[in-house]
């Protein structure tokens, strides 16, 4: 029995019990960029809230340069703040890289409120995902290029 077949075996166990609970814990580098690549190019998830729930742990917090959420306040305000694509969109700008400690990508988008009027706000930043001991994301940390008061200035209506 050798130490790579142990190890093996104990992934596959971690994996099972996070099937179990729904949670992809443990997921390489690779493959959780892979998830978070597809929840920025198809799902837009920074403009609809629709992410990949499992790669993140229950307890993580949201945090922008406007406030601090909890994961299902973020997904639902996140919803119902923004007029859904193609009037909102946002891109990955390079590659979403990642480790087993973090994942980091740079986005471009325009924000649609949804409120009268449907104000636009165009906006770059980076975002950092943290990762805890078991893989999945605890913390979010949306860092715009400008800051608020900047940010606002550039909202347009069309």
């Amino acid at each position: 029995f050798s130490r790579g077949a142990a190890l093996g075996t104990a992934a596959s166990v971690a994996h099972a019990a996070s099937a179990e609970t729904g949670k992809q814990a443990r997921l390489s580098p690779s493959e959780i960029a892979a998830i978070v690549q597809k929840d920025m190019t198809e799902n837009q998830f920074l403009v609809t809230g629709k992410l990949t729930r499992s790669i993140y742990d229950e307890a993580a917090t949201f945090k922008d340069e406007i406030d601090t959420y909890t994961l299902d306040k973020w997904i639902k305000g996140t919803g119902a703040l923004f007029v859904g694509p193609p009037k909102s969109f946002t891109e990955v700008v390079g590659d979403v890289s990642a480790s087993d400690s973090e994942i980091r990508f740079r986005f471009n988008e325009v924000l649609c409120f949804n409120i009268p009027l449907n104000p636009k706000i165009p906006l770059t930043g980076e975002v950092i995902l943290t990762r805890g001991e078991n893989g999945l994301i605890t913390r979010y940390l949306e860092v715009w290029d400008t800051n608020l008061a900047e940010t606002l200035k550039k909202t347009y209506f069309q």
